[in-house]
């Protein structure tokens, strides 16, 4: 019986192979339509692969950015106490709640001469580590939030720009503040 083959290599001549066979189960033509199945499957399976860890990581950005946003909207509406909540045990431990709440209220309302401020969120990122000073140890997994506050005041328009963080904590995400130089 004579099938039809691929020509022989160097390698098959090298060791004294002068015909080569088709596996009669097999079929060349079976062949590529398996390699063929096992290719499309392959990468369906990475592209849902790649679905499924840009959700979960979209996911995570949009949690890190609803938290930003819940936090500066206790700010702008002079509810210090609230946003306080939000902070991490780190910033707790910065500012016991009775201080934070006297400063943000004598900075925005005394020193800036502002009852509100707009505010909008900017970029975010993924950082793999970060720290919130040098005294401290580095988080894992922490998303920097830009945010950009406007202030209309008796000195004109100015705005602030700040690196916000947010970081889980006992499975909640809380926010830091950098303090380095």
């Amino acid at each position: 019986m004579f099938f039809l083959s691929p020509p022989i290599s160097a390698v098959h001549r090298a060791y004294g192979i002068t015909e080569r066979r088709e596996d009669p189960m097999f079929p060349r033509y079976r062949q590529k339509t398996i390699r063929a199945r096992t290719g499309v499957a392959v990468l369906t399976a990475v592209a849902v692969l790649v679905a499924i860890l840009s959700l979960f990581l979209s996911n995570e950005r949009n949690e890190a950015k609803e938290i930003v946003d819940t936090f500066y909207r206790y700010e702008q509406a002079g509810d210090f106490g609230s946003s306080w909540e939000l902070f991490h045990p780190l910033m707790k431990k910065k500012f016991p709640k009775d201080v934070y709440i006297q400063r943000r209220a004598h900075v925005f309302m005394q020193d800036f001469g502002v009852e509100t401020f707009d505010y909008r969120i900017d970029e975010v990122e993924k950082l793999s580590s970060w720290s919130m000073s040098d005294e401290n140890k580095p988080l894992h997994d922490v998303y920097r939030v830009r945010v950009i506050q406007t202030f209309h005041s008796a000195f004109g328009v100015f705005e602030i720009h700040q690196d916000v963080f947010v970081a889980k904590e006992k499975g909640e995400k809380n926010i830091l503040f950098p303090y380095r130089p």
